[in-house]
């Protein structure tokens, strides 16, 4: 059986060379038999490669350079090369796998054979399964899956195209089966059966973050007949630092719920039907409640939902929506920074 490990980086030097924690914790792994593949996009003063350097003899590792792009295209690299594996699994540079994390995700994948996509325990662990807006979800039918086949999820894709939880974020450490399907997946700790099921997928490249690039991977192996799914093993350690996916400044976290909005976005992209009516409608409810209430939380969900229609009913290509998102970005930071 051929495992890769894909670790996409970009600037590690600013937080403190963290990939090498994470290369050190790949040498100690129960499961020797794998190969390393570092993603990597240059940037002033960083010395990822040096620190690569410093594995060559402990790890079998290649280093790609990334000339071009943002964490979308540092992902499709990787499912490039994914398509000659059975099993790939992929974690961040400031992340720490436990000893038994490949062990115990190729365990996973032998003992469930529909099971095309998984993510193991997370620590801090974080709850995607809180809900704002309430009553207007409520009102609006919210949590209608996209798909028959994402019933019996405890996250889903609704029928907008955006994310709604169903079921209790951590059933599945206390269920019986020691697992819960879910579409919401983290790329920290994520292993997918590899070979013809990835061969041919590519993101579509409209985010510059990549927010809930796993959601369209997931949604991707629906349709192949394989679920998501998490499931409790295979530990990983991810450190608390400044990062595109979870940032900091109020710049970057503005940019970042806005982000996630867009999902509708890339779903239509990959021809999923959605119900724009229903979309557009609860557009209206978010708009007029960030009018009474005002708050940066609401106008970015406003903000998010109104460029995702926008795009589909144009029919944007992915980089029409991203040049739209960073000029929003620029914007931004003229007026705030």
């Amino acid at each position: 059986m051929k495992i890769l490990i894909g670790i996409p980086t970009y600037s590690n030097s600013r937080f403190g060379y963290t990939i090498r924690q994470t290369l050190e914790a790949l040498v100690n792994q129960s499961f020797k038999d794998f190969r390393v593949l570092v993603v990597y996009k240059p940037s002033p003063g960083d010395r990822t490669l040096d620190v690569v350097d410093e594995f060559k003899d402990k790890l079998d590792i290649e280093v790609k350079i990334q000339s071009d792009g943002y964490f979308e295209e540092a992902l499709n690299m990787i499912y490039e090369v994914a398509k000659d594996y059975d099993i790939t699994l992929t974690t961040d540079d400031d992340a720490t796998p436990t000893k038994t994390w490949i062990e115990e995700h190729i365990k996973f994948h032998k003992n469930h054979e529909k099971i095309g996509i998984a993510q193991g325990i997370v620590i801090p662990s974080r709850n995607y399964c809180y809900e704002s807006w309430y009553l207007p979800r409520s009102l609006i039918g919210y949590h209608k899956p996209l798909l028959k086949e994402l019933n019996d999820y405890s996250t889903i894709v609704n029928d907008m195209g955006l994310l709604a939880c169903k079921g209790k974020w951590r059933d599945y450490r206390f269920n019986n089966r020691g697992y819960v399907l879910s579409i919401e997946i983290r790329g920290v700790n994520m292993s997918l059966k590899s070979r013809s099921y990835i061969d041919g997928f590519a993101l579509p490249g409209y985010t510059k973050r990549g927010l809930h690039n796993e959601t369209l991977l997931a949604l991707h192996y629906v349709r192949q007949g394989l679920h998501s799914a998490l499931f409790n093993g295979g530990i990983v350690n991810h450190l608390k630092r400044d990062s595109l996916s979870r940032p900091r400044s109020p710049i970057s976290r503005f940019m970042t719920t806005l982000e996630s909005h867009l999902l509708p976005y890339g779903i239509y992209y990959y021809g999923f039907k959605l119900n724009m009516r229903k979309l557009k409608l609860y557009y209206g409810v978010i708009d007029l409640y960030s009018k009474f209430r005002k708050t940066l939380l609401s106008k970015t969900y406003a903000i998010g939902l109104k460029l995702a229609i926008e795009a589909i009913s144009s029919d944007y290509e992915p980089s029409e929506v991203r040049s739209k998102l960073l000029e929003i970005e620029k914007n931004a930071k003229a007026r705030y920074e």
